[in-house]
């Protein structure tokens, strides 16, 4: 809990303890108008009950702004009594105009304009019943004069709450915008995460498959068949060199503001020969088939269609064994059909619950495209995908 350090604070955050002082701060200035007010002939003086009535028609200003349409009818009636016993008109009155200006400031404005007109009404009638009385001398000017002053005080009040409603709108207009940018931001962060994993988790799967295969190759043939052994760990130099290049790429987003960084491009198309070059050399031959006018796509789809391939050709690295895998290519006018194919033992992923089909996905739903995977009925796997790829560039 803090404690405020100013009075000002404290009053603010008090409402009622700062009407206290209000209603002690002018019920002390109308009782000074009291004692100095002369009695005109006809008036009474103020005694006890003239004083206690003073005192008692102000301190409904104490609840002025938690209470205000019950604040000035309690105001109102024991205002009336002072008025009809015909005591000195200065010490009293300021209280209704207070809680006229609070009934306006602090209550919604189709009630405070129901209260308005009653109350408008009350003091109406008692002052033109004064102006029409004998025994008191009250000019007709009086009534346009504080029809006007009734006017004023209760307008001040609505601007009052006008303005207050405006800028506590503005201020959820602008806590809303916050809110929306602070979730916007979260989940460009999501998405960003999301992103750097599912491409890390492409390049990490697909070059560990390959190493792994490589270094078991070269295990079984170091002994009788060095030659071949120091091929595949030069394969495994390779594909680790390679990798590694790849995901300083991935990871180069993490860097902040550095950009002396010498970042390789995203894959695409073009790297399939390197891409095929790799599962050879790690056991799985891989044909490849273009239909259709080649052509160059967007960077983002390029990037998509590659790491589909990377991931198919990684999941038959891993499970179809002895195999033979097959990728098509067809250039559409407005799309991308890609096919990988394999003639091994089947997927152990096929039911695409894997990291990997699951990043396939993420990426086909990206553009809006289709994915399949699973087993093939003659036996092997195969996955295929269709990207919309709109206008060629």
């Amino acid at each position: 809990m803090t404690v405020p350090r100013h009075p000002i604070e404290w009053l603010r955050r008090n409402p009622v303890a700062a009407d206290a002082l209000l209603f002690v701060l002018i019920t002390s200035i109308m009782i000074g108008f009291g004692l100095v007010a002369d009695v005109e002939p006809g008036q009474r003086r103020i005694g006890g009950l003239g004083w206690g009535l003073i005192v008692a028609a102000h301190a409904p200003i104490v609840w002025r702004r938690v209470r205000p349409i019950g604040a000035l009818w309690v105001s109102v009636l024991l205002t009336m009594p002072y008025w009809v016993l015909d005591y000195p008109d200065q010490p009293i009155g300021s209280n209704l105009l207070i809680l006229l200006y609070s009934l306006a400031a602090h209550s919604g404005r189709p009630k405070s304009v129901v209260h308005f007109w009653g109350t408008f009404a009350v003091l109406m009638s008692v002052l033109v019943a004064g102006v029409l009385s004998h025994n008191d001398d009250v000019p007709w000017l009086a009534v346009p004069a504080n029809i006007v002053v009734i006017a004023t005080v209760w307008i001040l009040g609505d601007n009052l709450r006008t303005r207050r409603e405006y800028l506590e709108e503005l201020e959820q207009k602008a806590a809303r915008a916050e809110e929306g940018q602070a979730a916007e931001a979260q989940r460009a962060v999501n998405e960003e995460r999301t992103r750097i994993a599912r491409e890390l988790h492409d390049v990490v799967a697909h070059s560990m498959s390959v190493m792994v295969v490589q270094a078991a190759a070269a295990r079984r043939v170091v002994e009788r068949n060095p030659g071949d052994a120091a091929a595949a760990l030069e394969a495994i130099e390779t594909t680790g060199r390679e990798s590694l290049t790849e995901m300083r790429r991935v990871l180069g987003v993490l860097r902040g503001d550095d950009d002396t960084t010498d970042l390789a491009p995203a894959p695409g198309l073009d790297d399939f020969g390197r891409l095929l070059q790799q599962c050879e050399d790690a056991g799985l031959p891989v044909d490849l088939e273009v239909t259709g006018e080649p052509r160059r796509l967007t960077p983002g789809l390029e990037l998509s269609a590659y790491r589909i391939v990377q991931e198919s050709l990684t999941n038959s690295l891993k499970h179809a064994g002895p195999a033979r895998a097959t990728v098509r290519l067809h250039y559409r006018p407005d799309m991308l059909e890609l096919e990988v194919t394999d003639d091994g033992r089947g997927a152990a992923t096929g039911s695409g619950s894997g990291q990997g089909l699951i990043g396939m996905r993420e990426r086909v739903d990206a553009f809006g495209g289709t994915l399949a995977v699973g087993p093939r009925p003659g036996g092997g796997f195969r996955v295929s995908a269709s990207l919309p790829s709109g206008s060629s560039r």
